[in-house]
């Protein structure tokens, strides 16, 4: 059991940690940058996964004590009881720092940007229903007053204030503070010494002052620019039946995810195309401005989104598979003898690993592909490490299919149950076959997407190297929002910034084909998907 692989593990030995490093004194504060919402989330329910295995390893002990005392009449405690206890003290103080005001604070980074004013609301949310104090909420990367800017700068600065003033409203009562667009990028400790001296608090009912007045958006990019640049091929008429978005927390994979269904759905009039997103943080509902949940939801005649739920994809699971291999386990067949006690392997089979939920929902996804219900599947996925989690699953979900039939094989002549290992060869078929077809191009395309920064260009040549391993095709990659407007100070040194990453780009083969997408004021899926796919015209 303990051979397997446990995804998330590794970030709950960093809580354990954080909270020794605190506990014993050795710094006085620690500032944790974690993922992007829907991984950070995760990353707060793993203390329970902890109490739930703590439960199982108590259960375990406790049989392990009654068997001592039986034999022996005695019992002394040992190395595993001062292990549980030990982890079980951390364990609870980390938990009462967590949701101590007086120790804990977790500020919320966002971009003045309205997919990003809605998860910001639901992240809110949620950390108060786990307790978690907020100490306020830091807009990034705001244009200010006193530049003499463009039509496409005002456009957007207007578009951001529009975004403060919603934000004042909707989320009154934390703290805002603002933090300046830099012209350069915030790398290194002088760079990171300007960012610090440039963040400001907001003033309670300033933003509400601020003039937003709607205009018509001055400028629009010119596309004969990028006429030249390289598009993603139609994949319907390439027979590509599963894209994948993926990469950096912001960078845009729900609007290329989006844009490229619409797109696609409007070309494809006759082909069915499903947009799914199984990012935890959904953002794709809200690109749509409609609400999508576990089924499927008409956006177009021929298109459907569908936001996965990962209570429901489990509980099914649990249903199809882990309840049967309990049963077994607990003794629960006439004359089936347990090694343990039958009720911590209950408990312990309950618990899937972390990521479970997203492979079973691509594998739902996919025979919803085989029953003919979309002939092309666009997963909009979590950003880069949590989607890396992801595309690793199916490896980890064969080992615990495995050991499963291998319980089934071990009990069978008691058991029966022949329908079960049917069951589970089924998926692990299933299985297998996904790790081959996400490595099959004719299949699957991957397609990355970054902005023009360093830091994030830095990120996706990790992400290609991860997806080099394991052998998923990625043969473009999208560079979002490159400002191409240099009619005033502020583009002139944006722009050349942005084209400098462009050639960097261009030099390094890895990268394959870079597809540039201006940064547009209002970004409409029709706008993007014509810098996104070929024109049929």
């Amino acid at each position: 059991m303990w051979d397997l692989t446990w995804p998330g593990v590794d970030e709950l030995m960093a809580i354990l940690e954080v909270n020794r490093l605190l506990a014993a004194g050795a710094v006085e504060t620690i500032v944790l940058d974690t993922a992007p919402t829907g991984h950070t989330l995760r990353l707060l329910e793993l203390p329970d996964f902890l109490d739930n295995l703590l439960a199982v390893f108590s259960t375990f002990q406790a049989k392990h004590q009654e068997m001592s005392r039986a034999l022996t009449g005695q019992y002394r405690s040992d190395e595993a009881d001062a292990f549980l206890a030990d982890l079980e003290g951390k364990l609870q103080g980390g938990r009462a720092r967590l949701t101590d005001p007086s120790s804990t604070a977790a500020w919320l980074v966002m971009l003045a940007e309205q997919l990003s004013l809605d998860e910001t609301g639901r992240f809110c949310e949620q950390l108060q229903r786990r307790q978690v104090p907020i100490g306020g909420i830091l807009i990034n990367q705001v244009l200010m007053d006193g530049e003499e800017g463009s039509g496409l700068y005002q456009a957007r600065q207007r578009q951001q204030r529009r975004i403060l003033q919603a934000l004042a409203q909707q989320l009154s009562g934390y703290p805002l503070w603002i933090s300046p667009f830099q012209l350069q990028e915030p790398i290194g400790g002088k760079a990171l010494d300007q960012v610090s001296a440039a963040l400001s608090p907001v003033q309670e009912g300033a933003i509400l002052d601020l003039d937003s007045s709607l205009e018509p958006d001055p400028v629009a990019p010119d596309r004969s620019r990028f006429s030249a640049s390289p598009k993603l091929p139609d994949l319907i008429e390439a027979g590509i039946k599963l894209a994948m978005t993926g990469g950096k927390g912001g960078v845009g994979k729900t609007t290329i995810a989006g844009a490229l269904a619409w797109n696609l759905a409007k070309a494809h009039p006759q082909h069915p195309i499903l947009v799914v997103s199984i990012d935890p943080a959904h953002s794709l509902g809200d690109l749509f401005e409609v609400q999508l949940g576990q089924s499927p939801t008409s956006l177009l005649p021929n298109l459907l989104g569908q936001e996965i739920d990962a209570e429901t994809v489990l509980e099914q699971f649990r249903k199809d598979y882990l309840e049967d291999v309990v049963a077994i386990l607990a003794g629960e067949s006439a004359d089936v003898e347990v090694q343990y006690d039958p009720e911590a392997w209950r408990r312990l089979l309950e618990m899937p690993p972390p990521g479970l939920d997203e492979v079973m929902a691509l594998l739902a996804v996919l025979d919803q592909m085989e029953a003919g219900e979309a002939d092309l599947v666009i997963i909009d996925t979590a950003p880069t490490g949590h989607m890396l989690r992801f595309l690793q699953m199916p490896e980890a979900l064969e080992g615990w299919v495995s050991l499963a039939l291998k319980l089934w094989v071990k009990y069978r002549d008691v058991v029966g149950r022949p329908e079960l290992a049917q069951r589970l060869r089924s998926l692990l078929k299933r299985v297998r076959d996904l790790r081959q077809d996400l490595k099959d191009p004719s299949f699957v395309t991957f397609i990355p997407v970054l902005n023009p920064e360093q830091a994030v260009l830095a990120e996706t040549r990790r992400l290609l190297q991860e997806l080099d391993q394991l052998q998923i095709p990625h043969p473009y990659t999208v560079l979002n929002r490159v400002w191409c407007d240099p009619s005033d100070s502020f583009g002139q040194v944006v722009s050349q910034r942005h084209q400098e990453i462009l050639a960097q780009m261009a030099a390094q083969p890895e990268l394959a084909a870079v597809i540039p997408i201006p940064f547009i004021a209002d970004p409409t899926l029709e706008r993007v998907g014509a810098y996104l796919l070929a024109s049929k015209s």
